[in-house]
């Protein structure tokens, strides 16, 4: 009920027509972006990487001597 409700009044107060500008360099700006954030999650995992590996070692072993 709640959900139809809101998009009732979505589309009663949205506006027709959306008037925005894209930049020239806006497409640029995007790509920097998702580079920027690739390159930092493969850093940060390569940092962690061997803490990362150790708790899957250490949990793997616990499943093995539980039966």
């Amino acid at each position: 009920m709640k959900a139809s409700l809101f998009f009732i009044l979505v589309l009663v107060f949205a506006p027709l027509k959306g008037y925005a500008y894209l930049d020239l360099g806006t497409g640029s700006y995007m790509l920097q972006i998702l580079i920027a954030t690739l390159i930092g999650g493969a850093y940060t995992l390569k940092i962690y990487w061997r803490k990362i590996k150790a708790f899957l070692k250490k949990s793997a072993a616990g499943k093995r001597v539980r039966h």
